[in-house]
């Protein structure tokens, strides 16, 4: 089941600090380009590192190519940018027809006064600057790598704060356009990310709430990421399997490997303690992406999530 992948314009992914989100939103672009799209990465908040891990240099606000034919000859594009308020706001300037220079000064000098007296702006402008990409057919699918959870909500939410307040003018109608982007499952869509933990979990479902249901944000399939693999053989004492393989175990190591048991039955348990918990709470398809036991993700970890990913079964999903 791929089709998930670029069923949007424009995936917006979102999750705690912490999670994984950002891997999780490489990897998405990946396996969508692995597939033929031609993919524009957005670094809301320009997490250092992320150009490197997608296979190119360091992302900045100039949308430059990091992958071309990705996978083999019948692969897309990854692209990638960051879009700073201060750019996206002398870019709504330029599209309102204001000059070079004029708009420079004012872009530089205005927008921390006029942001500071109008709280979302600076989401607000970010999110034009997406849904004029988006209009645009810049890509086929933009992957933006939203805040963390707890700031991804206000971002999200930008448009329709601003068009509560403000009853006319250029703000008013870039804060409607951009809400009917949001509204249109065709044209976006989120994907959040979780740990397989209570904390993650319960922000997931609170998010999952707000963008969802208080928002009407469609979302696609919750992605649980970093789950610890089943294996059955923890339910089977090590004296049992010493015994089963004529292997003679110290009470030393019989009490280590015991040890060890008890732990990844613990985690196990919790594991899918959780995910039962957000499949009571949401009713959308969930994925699980394999725990990969390394400090530092590199291209080929990468791959694996963009299989995984790729070939993933949503649980929940009609067979």
């Amino acid at each position: 089941m791929t089709d998930w992948l670029t069923q949007s314009s424009v995936v917006v992914v979102a999750g705690k600090g912490g999670v994984g989100s950002s891997t999780v939103a490489a990897a998405h672009a990946l396996a969508a380009a692995q597939q033929g799209a031609d993919v524009l990465f957005i670094a809301v908040d320009g997490r250092p590192g992320m150009g490197e891990l997608l296979g190119g240099r360091e992302i900045n606000d100039r949308d430059h190519v990091l992958q071309r034919k990705v996978g083999g000859p019948g692969g897309g594009t990854i692209r990638a940018r960051s879009i700073p308020a201060e750019q996206a706001f002398g870019d709504y300037l330029e599209l309102k027809g204001v000059g070079g220079l004029l708009r420079r000064a004012a872009s530089a000098a205005s927008l921390p006064m006029i942001a500071a007296a109008t709280p979302g702006l600076e989401h607000l402008l970010v999110l034009g600057k997406i849904k004029e990409l988006e209009r645009d057919k810049t890509a086929d699918l933009i992957i933006v790598d939203a805040p963390p959870a707890g700031h991804a909500a206000p971002f999200l939410r930008s448009a329709s704060g601003l068009s509560d307040v403000v009853k006319s003018g250029p703000v008013l109608d870039q804060a409607q356009e951009v809400s009917e982007m949001l509204a249109d499952p065709a044209r976006c869509m989120a994907l959040l990310v979780a740990l397989p933990e209570e904390t993650p979990i319960t922000e997931m479902i609170e998010l999952a709430n707000e963008l969802g249901d208080d928002l009407g944000i469609s979302l696609l399939p919750l992605v649980v990421n970093a789950c610890w693999p089943d294996r059955p053989g923890l339910d089977k004492s090590p004296a049992m399997a010493a015994r089963s393989h004529k292997i003679k175990l110290s009470a030393a190591a019989k009490s280590s490997l015991e040890s060890a048991a008890a732990f990844g039955r613990s985690r196990l348990a919790q594991q899918r303690e959780q995910i039962e918990r957000l499949a009571t709470a949401r009713a959308e398809p969930i994925i699980t992406l394999p725990r990969l036991a390394t400090p530092r993700l590199d291209a080929a970890d990468l791959e694996l999530l963009a299989d995984a990913l790729a070939s993933a079964v949503p649980i929940g999903a009609t067979q």
